[in-house]
């Protein structure tokens, strides 16, 4: 694909049914923010944020709320316009050229290559304890078609002057080079043709972290812009909330997306942050309205990593659909959340075929034996009756299996069975039992 400019969407379409929490909106300083508003959107707990300044265009920062990328609301940061981000990914070249500046130290970090278009966000924090994160995604308009081929966006987190957006397992900083389709793939969400986002691919959720010294002013700077060129852009999407100066531990699924068949569990594993032995923590979770969510015990790797596993089980009664599950930690002045998206799949009961209760004849004083096998989406309900189908004037006290075994046989007699699911019933064919 040839590098080209191209006009900013920013209008919203909607190509599929989807529920209102998974649509992207943003609205941008030029459009009436301020930077108190993104002061006190960033604020987490055990922080406080003070003397907020913005380098860059108007732009260029703003607030948003949904787009399913594991951060449901929060500040965006972008080297164009902020609008560039709703979704659906329907332009393979999105972006705003701004011709502005680069910035000095990202500079260093793409040498030889230089930035353009920078935007940075830069305030005093006082952290509360010793600890100090900062939860974000780095989403990309260059993924993947300009992985290592010195289009090398970036940002950073500089905490006192370090910077601290490393990628995980490893002392390199986060660019569209580092974490991609390529490498460290465990970190990236491709988005090509998606729904969620213009930009084409993004990471997982990720984290800053850095011991502080508390109740001392320290300084951040978080910064991004294009890299070789100021077409195609790049942003940040900093959660409401994540900039914390406390100890919840941070739990971080390895994935952002999952299905679910009625009373059949999904498991996620998820890799955990900040656990300490003198601070009792709880996890829970919900969004999915009758559906069972529950943690396995933290347990610790050879090399001293943290997880555990979210087994989601839906219910019998959770409508079919498109949920955003909440997943919380919490300790007793702390909470974290995180968000990944569960679809609900329910087919109705039918029957066809051999899957239908079969006519028999039997010896007179006998029992004949009917057994349906239907598909859909498990588990299912049965109700036997006698008489023709659709007739539910005589229902069989105990008859309630996929197999029923009718009393002796001495006259033909009718049966049928209605199956029942989540989403839907379904009457079977009259069975006649006849004795010979």
């Amino acid at each position: 694909m040839q590098r080209r400019m191209s006009f900013v969407v920013a209008a919203l379409v909607v190509l599929w049914a989807t529920p209102a929490f998974s649509l992207m909106t943003t609205k941008s300083v030029e459009q009436g923010v301020t930077s108190a508003d993104l002061a006190a959107k960033l604020t987490g707990p055990g922080t406080v944020i003070s003397n907020v300044k913005l380098t860059g265009s108007t732009k260029a920062f703003g607030t948003f709320t949904g787009g399913n990328l594991g951060v449901p609301s929060g500040v965006i940061i972008s080297s164009g316009d902020v609008a560039t981000a709703v979704g659906p990914n329907d332009d393979e070249g999105a972006g705003t050229d701004l011709g502005l500046a680069g910035d000095a130290q990202l500079d260093a970090i793409v040498a030889p290559n230089t930035t353009h278009d920078a935007a940075a966000l830069e305030f005093d924090v006082v952290t509360k304890t010793v600890f100090f994160t900062i939860s974000y995604v780095f989403a990309s308009e260059e993924y993947r078609e300009f992985v290592d081929k010195g289009f090398n966006d970036v940002f950073a987190f500089y905490f006192d002057g370090h910077n601290i957006a490393i990628t995980p397992g490893s002392d390199k900083r986060v660019t569209i080079d580092s974490i991609n389709h390529l490498r460290n793939t465990e970190f990236y969400r491709d988005n090509e043709g998606g729904g969620d986002t213009q930009f084409d691919g993004y990471t997982t959720l990720l984290f800053a972290f850095s011991d502080v010294e508390p109740n001392v002013t320290h300084h951040i700077k978080i910064a991004i812009a294009d890299t070789g060129d100021g077409i195609l852009d790049s942003a940040v999407f900093l959660a409401e909330g994540g900039i914390a100066g406390t100890t919840a531990p941070v739990i971080v699924p390895l994935q952002s997306e999952i299905f679910l068949n009625y009373d059949v569990p999904v498991e996620v594993p998820a890799n955990v942050y900040f656990v300490f032995p003198s601070i009792p923590y709880n996890f829970s979770a919900d969004g999915i309205p009758g559906a069972t969510v529950t943690f396995s015990p933290v347990v610790k790797d050879a090399q001293g990593n943290l997880s555990t596993v979210i087994k989601v089980l839906a219910g019998q009664e959770t409508p079919q659909g498109d949920y955003q599950l909440n997943i919380h930690s919490t300790t007793a002045d702390t909470s974290r959340t995180v968000t990944i998206l569960a679809h609900i799949d329910c087919r109705p009961p039918a029957l066809l075929g051999t899957g239908q209760p079969i006519t028999q004849v039997v010896d007179r004083g006998q029992t004949a034996k009917f057994t349906v096998t239907p598909f859909g989406s498990p588990p299912y309900r049965y109700q036997w009756y006698s008489g023709y189908s659709g007739m539910t004037g005589s229902p069989i006290s105990g008859a309630t299996g996929a197999t029923f075994t009718t009393p002796a046989v001495t006259d033909t007699a009718a049966y049928w069975v209605r199956i029942t699911n989540a989403c839907g019933s379904f009457d079977s064919n009259t069975a006649f039992a006849t004795p010979r």
